[in-house]
């Protein structure tokens, strides 16, 4: 059964997964979120619209961040 879902969610289009996922979230794991986000990062980075959030975090994982 676990099979034919995630064949089924695969077979979804992006527009699809993304609304199945914000409706269904609170029931994913961080881990199950990260590795279908993964391929989405920039686009969920670009939906957060938080600057300083992005850039605290790269800060807090020691790179050096600078706005141009």
């Amino acid at each position: 059964m676990a099979n034919n879902i995630n064949d089924l969610f695969r077979s979804l289009g992006r527009t699809k997964k993304v609304e199945f996922i914000s409706e269904n979230i609170e029931y994913a794991s961080a881990g199950a979120v990260a590795d279908y986000v993964k391929g989405y990062l920039f686009d969920v980075l670009n939906d957060v619209e938080d600057d300083e959030y992005i850039a605290m975090y790269l800060k807090n994982k020691g790179y050096s961040v600078t706005k141009k």
